[in-house]
């Protein structure tokens, strides 16, 4: 038997949509980001223990650039990690241009903190987090 084949947009692919390895959940919290020497707060959307999704009004970010992130979960308990740029969103209907960032060395109390707020949404919500591998 042969596998069915995926079938993916370019805008898709691009905005890596399909590389993510675990469910996120709405996060819509500031964040801060200290990059080349700089500390700016911005703004997050989505959180997931293996990165988060923000916009940064400021300055424009590219793929493969590394900084420091901190934020407060709703719990209280802070998270500092650091991260980089895996995607770039482009703006579309009014909405700012937004960025993937790939946490790189996320504690396991922080992972497991952040592994729970996005278990609790499918609990609360009744529907399951989960996103496709593919």
């Amino acid at each position: 038997m042969t596998p069915a084949k995926k079938t993916t947009t370019d805008n898709e692919e691009e905005s890596g949509i399909h590389r993510r390895r675990v469910p996120r959940r709405t996060f819509k919290a500031p964040v801060g980001v200290l990059m080349d020497g700089k500390y700016v707060v911005q703004r997050a959307y989505q959180l997931g223990e293996g990165g988060m999704m923000v916009d940064c009004k400021s300055r424009k970010l590219v793929a493969g650039k590394n900084l420091v992130l901190n934020f407060f979960l709703p719990d209280g308990s802070i998270v500092m990690v650091r991260g980089i740029v895996r995607a770039v969103v482009p703006a579309k209907d009014g909405q700012p241009e937004r960025y993937g960032l790939e946490f790189l060395n996320l504690e396991f109390q922080s992972k497991r903190a952040i592994r729970n707020f996005v278990a609790a949404a499918s609990r609360e919500d009744g529907h399951s987090t989960t996103t496709s591998l593919f």
